[in-house]
């Protein structure tokens, strides 16, 4: 969830931009395993549960820009308002639903139905807190995206992709199939260790290509062949093993 968040910083500040006419600059992205505070809005999606919590602040800034105000928002622990709920469920449906397109490069999470169960207690499994700066207060606020453990064991699975196919036949013959990167070395230099220290960007080292150069595999040579060129492309030849003590 950090990687998505600071791949896409703006993705949710773009939308109160667009909607609200809120400037929000992403401070801090932190995720939890246990939620510091309950969740305000609970949704059922096809992948499980999500909640969504908002900062008073921020609530209030979004609802008097978005009615035309001037005013800059109260913080007074006043009862919260009809208006302020209605906020805060638009806010909550839509901010759950580009974070569900996001973590899942487009597809998102299905439809999003309100949950409302008084009897049944939703376990989140981790909580990403998203904490903004507002460009129109200068203060801080924080919205918490909630999710539970259904909805991430499904998120997991969707992002790892379908598990690799099972090889039959003899182990040892598989290890023989797995991919090894090799690193070959046409060139090489030796010098003090002053020397290096002092190179600069634009400077030019002489280097003279090897007759026969080192295959590496993990750093340890193990074939050298020759070098050769054809059509601006080069290309390895004669290799020959490399005889090691």
């Amino acid at each position: 969830m950090k990687e998505t968040t600071h791949k896409y910083p703006r993705i949710i500040s773009d939308y109160f931009l667009r909607g609200y006419r809120i400037n929000l600059e992403l401070n801090k992205v932190d995720v939890l395993e246990h939620s510091p505070r309950p969740a305000e809005c609970i949704y059922r999606s096809t992948l499980g549960k999500v909640g969504f919590t908002i900062d008073r602040a921020l609530l209030a800034e979004a609802l008097e820009c978005y009615y035309g105000g001037t005013s800059l928002p109260s913080h007074e622990e006043t009862p919260i308002s009809t208006s302020e709920q209605r906020m805060r469920e638009r806010l909550g449906q839509d901010i759950c639903r580009i974070f569900g397109r996001t973590l899942l490069s487009g597809s998102g999470l299905g439809e999003l139905e309100r949950f409302d169960n008084a009897y049944e207690e939703t376990l989140w499994e981790y909580v990403a807190e998203l904490r903004y700066s507002s460009h129109l207060t200068g203060s801080e606020s924080s919205l918490f995206l909630y999710l539970d453990a259904e909805l991430t064991d499904r998120l997991t699975s969707l992002l790892a992709g379908p598990p690799p196919p099972r090889l039959a036949g003899d182990p040892l013959d598989n290890i023989r199939h797995l991919p090894v990167r090799l690193d070959c070395v046409l060139a090489q230099a030796r010098m003090p260790l002053s020397q290096v220290l002092g190179l600069q960007l634009g400077d030019i080292l002489t280097l003279r290509l090897k007759e026969r150069a080192d295959v590496r595999v993990n750093q340890q040579a193990l074939f050298r062949g020759a070098i050769f060129e054809d059509d601006g492309t080069l290309f390895l030849t004669s290799i020959e093993s490399v005889k090691t003590p």
